[in-house]
């Protein structure tokens, strides 16, 4: 090796040539040639909304489907309804649903749940590679996500839409807990219409036909009215959702809002992803609907005490023929 007037190291180095032949190795081995590092949307929630910690997780959702009922139902489960809140508050009725479709075998598993913290129309797709919980990675379905994303009308990526969002990560662990070999495709769902929800409806069920999928709309239902008022909104709401008619859902749930019940700003956080969802099934054949279970947070007794005056409902559907 010689140095330079300047004083640097010029020619060969033994130093060099392994440094390129170890980089070289790595990048290889490790990302072939045109393929880049994978892309993972990591956990917000975890420490929030469920545990952090992968064993106290596990012991807490087995022990809730543990708890909850084998319900009979006939023929194929083709999606579910199931609450976004703090496990400790609507995990039991969550898990209701998630014992019906335990150990059974679906490919591709489409999650519906509103938006909570970005303002947005229409609905965005979750882009990622991998979604990530403390029980792992669960990989994104990239053949149907870019599917949707070319309906440039009313589906888009929108990250801010996704990165805080728990209305979606909330569904994974419960899956990861009752299911094997599946993927998924996160949707957030912004400001939609009715005719919104019907248009998804139908590049849904065109995109899905002959695919072994399962639909999932996460919402929780009525926020703060008393627990008294909650029971009597939420179980009509619940009745609405087993006549099967979307429109008539839409409609009375806006008009609960004019009745002045005290507190009451809502009866579904995700009545669009609930509405998507059933026009959706709808269309693959789906003909019934079942309430699992219902509760409120008043239900709840935290250290000894239920808190009655303000309360959030969850409920618990099945969708199948």
């Amino acid at each position: 090796m010689k140095r330079g007037k300047d004083n640097k190291f010029y020619g060969s180095s033994p130093f060099l040539a392994i440094s390129v032949v170890f980089s070289f190795f790595m990048i290889n081995c490790f990302y072939p040639a045109g393929i880049s590092a994978e892309t993972v949307r990591k956990a917000s929630a975890a420490g929030y909304f469920y545990p952090k910690d992968q064993s106290v997780l596990i012991e807490m959702i087995d022990r809730l489907m543990k708890n909850a009922e084998t319900i009979p139902l006939d023929d194929k489960i083709l999606g579910i309804v199931s609450p976004h809140a703090g496990y400790i508050y609507s995990g039991q009725v969550a898990a209701h649903s998630y014992k019906q479709i335990k150990d059974k075998n679906y490919d591709t598993i489409i999650i519906l749940g509103p938006s909570h913290h970005v303002y947005f129309k229409g609905a965005s797709i979750g882009s990622w590679d991998l979604y990530e919980t403390p029980l792992g990675n669960v990989r994104v379905n990239q053949e149907i996500s870019k599917k949707l994303l070319r309906y440039r009308k009313i589906f888009h990526f929108v990250e801010k839409a996704h990165v805080k969002e728990h209305s979606i990560e909330t569904q994974i662990p419960f899956l990861q807990r009752s299911l094997k070999n599946f993927d998924i495709v996160p949707i957030v769902t912004g400001a939609l219409s009715i005719n919104d929800c019907e248009e998804i409806s139908d590049i849904l069920s065109k995109i899905v036909s002959g695919k072994n999928v399962l639909f999932i709309a996460s919402s929780d239902m009525s926020h703060y009215p008393s627990y008294e008022n909650a029971n009597k909104v939420d179980r009509y709401i619940l009745s609405l959702i087993e006549n099967y008619n979307p429109l008539t859902l839409f409609n009375e749930a806006n008009d609960f809002l004019t009745k002045e019940i005290p507190n009451l700003v809502t009866v579904m956080c995700g009545i669009s992803a609930v509405i998507t969802v059933m026009m959706t099934i709808k269309k693959c054949g789906g003909n019934r609907i079942k309430t699992l279970s219902y509760a409120n947070s008043g239900d709840i007794s935290l250290q000894g005490y239920h808190k009655r005056d303000r309360v959030v409902g969850y409920g618990a559907v099945a969708f199948y023929k």
